[in-house]
């Protein structure tokens, strides 16, 4: 190991190793490999210095078991922006020669898409045609992992109608410039189970609460929140609105049932970060990423949450409450 790494860095080194099957527990050659992360929020907000590669750190982990270690022999310069900051930090990425790029985020990757044409890029998308062709050859420089948000979009307005069979009017809640294709087919299924759609959108993190305001004004039934990396950082800002406005909620992921919203269906994230690090450590070890198939997601769990439905007064069918991965007592 080269001069300079302190103790700690070795601990953890020697500690994950332990973690790893025999096969994977060789060590890379010395050299520092190093990649690049964009992650779409407020870049006014303080952030924490890189955290050491844990088991509970799925992408890192994924990583770790390739033999790719942060700290160690990898450096992961992560990168925050709000969209319009993403094509300047992509650029920044390239200057520095990171070999990987990892964009989370639909909107956010098709933006980097168009500047980054030559280093590989894995991307977070929850609609892979928005960036390939065909998943099992990308025959361009992206690959990376879907979560299929756009082609759940039906089944979670199912979902919806199960849990609330009365619901007439639903506000579909998102950025119409981040995975149309949701949209559509989101009104193609409400139309079906004579539901009237009211779009409300909004296009950065700025006129969120406009939006907002709108579905208060709206009273909709409930509202289908299709969401965004945007989002992601606006989870107890959404929680608080739910609640003062007495709104029952569909999501797509579980983390927004957890913050209080009262339903969500869709794909795990610990699962899709650690396929996110095995492609890049693919990737890292020669593969080119045009052969580096595009990976669906393949859990997705139905999240109720009791104390948020108790709150609006919903009475959750036994026959969804038995189909359901987890309750929020």
């Amino acid at each position: 190991m080269k001069t300079g790494f302190v103790p700690l860095l070795a601990t953890l080194a020697a500690a994950i190793a332990l973690m790893l099957p025999q096969d994977v527990q060789s060590q890379r050659p010395e050299a520092i490999r190093r990649i690049g992360i964009l992650i779409v929020g407020d870049p006014a907000l303080p952030r924490p210095a890189p955290q050491p590669p844990a088991p509970n750190n799925p992408f890192t982990f994924s990583l770790a078991k390739r033999g790719y270690v942060e700290g160690v022999n990898l450096q992961i310069e992560r990168r925050y922006g709000e969209y319009e900051h993403l094509p300047a930090l992509a650029r920044e990425l390239e200057k520095l020669k990171v070999e990987v790029i990892g964009v989370w985020g639909t909107r956010g990757a098709r933006i980097v898409q168009k500047i980054v044409k030559a280093t590989p890029l894995v991307i977070y998308s929850c609609d892979p045609y928005e960036h390939v062709k065909k998943l099992s050859r990308p025959d361009s420089n992206v690959t990376g992992t879907t979560c299929m948000t756009t082609e759940l979009s039906p089944k979670r307005f199912q979902l919806l109608k199960e849990l609330l069979p009365r619901a007439r009017r639903v506000a579909f809640f998102h950025d119409p410039e981040d995975a149309p294709e949701g949209f559509r087919l989101a009104k193609m299924a409400a139309k079906d189970l004579g539901i009237s759609i009211h779009e409300v959108s909004y296009t950065d993190r700025k006129n969120i609460p406009e939006a907002l305001n709108r579905i208060a004004q709206l009273k909709p039934d409930a509202v289908f929140v299709y969401p965004d990396a945007v989002l992601f950082g606006e989870l107890p800002v959404l929680a608080k609105f739910w609640s003062d406005h007495s709104l029952p909620t569909m999501n797509a992921f579980p983390e927004f049932a957890d913050t209080g919203g009262l339903m969500a269906y869709g794909a795990v994230n610990n699962e899709i970060f650690t396929t996110l690090g095995d492609q890049v450590a693919q990737i890292l070890d020669g593969a080119h990423p045009s052969k580096v198939p595009v990976r669906r997601a393949t859990q997705f769990h139905l999240v109720i949450n009791m104390k948020t439905a108790k709150a609006l007064g919903v009475q959750i069918p036994k026959a969804l409450l038995l189909r359901a991965d987890r309750v929020i007592e």
